[in-house]
């Protein structure tokens, strides 16, 4: 049944050499890849669906993708952190979208987070706003 989940993935990423670890596979044990300019952050779960894995992936030229696979080949896209922010010539309209914006990556780095997925790229970070935050923190 993993191996459905396996072909899956690494077709996916076969244009960059990405494989998932067949020790991880067989343990379904979590993880993480750093290849080819990807930071690929994986783990094993279980739901009323069957066995899945959810995968995080990141890399600096295009968008992220989270996506879980299905023992039965299904693929399903999880939300990720968005990479560009509506924006708006009034500042009162702009800060508010500025602050949903970040709302929203922030939870979604949370649920990252939970997932054991922690292995955040400088652009992830600044998608999150957790520079903004840090800084806020520190006056």
């Amino acid at each position: 049944m993993m191996k459905t989940i396996q072909n899956i993935f690494n077709k996916h990423f076969a244009h960059w050499q990405i494989t998932l670890p067949e020790e991880n596979v067989r343990k379904k044990e979590s993880g993480y890849i750093q290849k080819a300019g990807w930071v690929v952050q994986f783990c094993f779960g279980k739901d009323e669906k069957g066995e899945y894995l959810d995968y995080y992936a990141a890399h600096r030229m295009t968008d992220d993708c989270h996506v879980r696979i299905y023992e039965n080949g299904q693929a399903i896209n999880l939300p990720a952190l968005v990479s560009f922010r509506r924006v708006s010539q009034d500042p009162e309209e702009d800060k508010k979208l500025e602050e949903e914006y970040f709302r929203y990556n922030r939870g979604i780095a949370q649920t990252l987070i939970d997932k054991g997925f922690d292995k955040f790229s400088v652009n992830m970070f600044l998608h999150a706003g957790l520079d903004k935050e840090k800084m806020k923190n520190e006056k």
